[in-house]
């Protein structure tokens, strides 16, 4: 009996301290300033723009003899001809080529600079899927208040953006007082080797420490996108994820297939891949955490208070984040078998299997570390496991999310929406980006495009009816304004 009242005290202990966690698990408040700058932008002239720039097919390939220089010349001729004013007033690199650099000197040399980053190519169009394009992918078509086309959100509207930007501020006399950068690379949608790396290399080289870097990665999200979430979030990523492949090798003598060991070659691989995929990486919280902690207040009663209860709860969350294969990816290194090889016909036994598997990797491990993880689970010393390719592209560094630079990126944010619903938060990119390329180039590199994005037009980004509104299109422009003059003192 005694015992049974300790539980009951317990227990009724365990329930405050829940309900005053969750009591005072609450949004800051946001208060939200003006614009800088409420010139109105022409939304016709910018939107033809863009449309002229999408029918460049700046198309990034595999195979490298395939590169479109002319349509690469041919989109650099075109943002010179747009452009005037920052092809006058800023210096222009063509690094390696067709990677563009340009450099807008500030009024005070003391200030760190700060760059802005976008990509000119866009990814292939399958030949399969034209005809269900609404649109011919590069025709930049403009219907319904919509410019349709490859590239349209991935990103050329980020490069055409900033420009618009930078061309608008010069036409009205302004001047910064700290350099601004403007970082263009060429092939982002196949690693960013030749382009973004080149590009921070050099940087590298002239001794720049900036202010902040900020590319691609998060947008705007609506509701559908987060489970539980039905306020408008921008999820700003403060990291990224690596990634590498190893190679599964099975060596065997082959023969006839009419007199099989108990397991051939690729059933050996094939037992290693089940071994794979039922051990998953262990999670890792802390980037889901950061969010959550953010995004939680917001959550309707019982998502609101697991989130505030994290200390007794992560389990729970653990266990709701493995089952979704978004939210999968944010929490822990991913394992995906992308290919196998048997034999080279259906009657002869494989003298040698493989089979390639692909991992995210979470920051704080590294490709190293996953293979040492993947031949513990195979503990299969018939299996050789190799790094593909013998690289591995490792996780980013991880900037904060409550300095002075975050701040400039989420007021200009806000000050673009005007929306007080709309939350800014701190988030794991599960992609690449041509922003790992630049570690050691800033403290504060961001990964975030002003898109907005609900679960249908998600998956338009590298898929079929690419497009962005002519309206959103203009916010794209206007954050650009508002994050140039935030970034600077009055």
């Amino acid at each position: 009996m005694k015992l049974l009242k300790v539980a009951g005290f317990a227990l009724i202990a365990l329930i405050l301290v829940m309900g005053v966690k969750t009591l005072t698990f609450t949004l800051p408040e946001v208060v939200i300033q003006p614009q800088l700058d409420a010139s109105e932008v022409d939304a016709q002239a910018v939107a033809g723009r863009l449309s002229k720039g999408i029918q460049f097919a700046t198309i990034s390939h595999m195979d490298e003899s395939q590169f479109e220089q002319q349509a690469f010349d041919g989109f650099h001729q075109f943002l010179a001809n747009s452009f005037p004013l920052v092809h006058q007033k800023l210096s222009l690199e063509r690094v390696n080529g067709y990677s563009l650099l340009y450099r807008w000197q500030g009024s005070d040399a003391q200030l760190k600079p700060i760059l802005l980053m976008s990509h000119q190519d866009v990814v292939p169009v399958d030949k399969e899927t034209r005809d269900r394009w609404v649109h011919a992918p590069f025709s930049g078509a403009i219907a319904d208040g919509i410019i349709w086309g490859r590239g349209a959100v991935d990103i050329k509207s980020g490069v055409l953006g900033a420009l618009e930007a930078v061309e608008d501020l010069l036409a009205k006399g302004y001047q910064p007082q700290r350099d601004v950068y403007l970082a263009f690379g060429h092939d982002e949608e196949i690693g960013g080797d030749n382009g973004a790396a080149k590009i921070s290399a050099l940087l590298k080289a002239r001794g720049l420490d900036f202010q902040f870097i900020l590319d691609e990665g998060g947008s705007i999200v609506g509701d559908g996108i987060i489970p539980g979430m039905e306020r408008p979030v921008a999820l700003v990523g403060i990291a990224e994820k690596g990634y590498v492949s190893l190679r599964l090798t099975a060596k065997a003598v082959g023969g006839h297939s009419s007199m099989p060991p108990k397991h051939t070659a690729l059933g050996v691989i094939a037992q290693a891949i089940v071994d794979l995929e039922q051990h998953p990486f262990p999670a890792n919280m802390q980037y889901s955490r950061q969010l959550f902690d953010t995004i939680g207040p917001a959550m309707g009663g019982l998502e609101k208070a697991i989130f505030a209860n994290m200390w007794l709860t992560e389990p729970l969350v653990e266990r709701i984040l493995s089952g979704s294969k978004t939210t999968n990816a944010a929490v822990r290194t991913t394992t995906a078998v992308t290919m196998a090889q048997g034999s080279s016909k259906d009657n002869v036994l494989p003298s040698e299997s493989h089979a390639v598997v692909n991992f995210r990797i979470m920051p704080g491990e590294t490709g190293e570390s996953v293979k040492a993880y993947v031949e513990s689970v195979i503990d299969n010393p018939e299996i050789e496991v190799t790094i593909e390719g013998g690289f591995a592209g490792e996780p980013s560094s991880v900037s904060k999310s409550n300095n002075d630079s975050f701040a400039m990126l989420k007021d200009a944010i806000y000050r673009v929406t005007q929306d007080e619903n709309l939350i800014v938060a701190p988030y794991l990119v599960t992609g690449g980006t041509d922003a790992k390329h630049y570690t050691g180039l800033s403290d504060s590199i961001y990964r975030f495009a002003f898109n907005r994005f609900t679960p249908e037009t998600l998956e338009r980004m590298h898929g079929i009816n690419e497009q962005i509104k002519v309206d959103d299109y203009v916010d794209v422009v206007k954050f650009f304004r508002e994050l140039i003059l935030g970034a600077n003192p009055s």
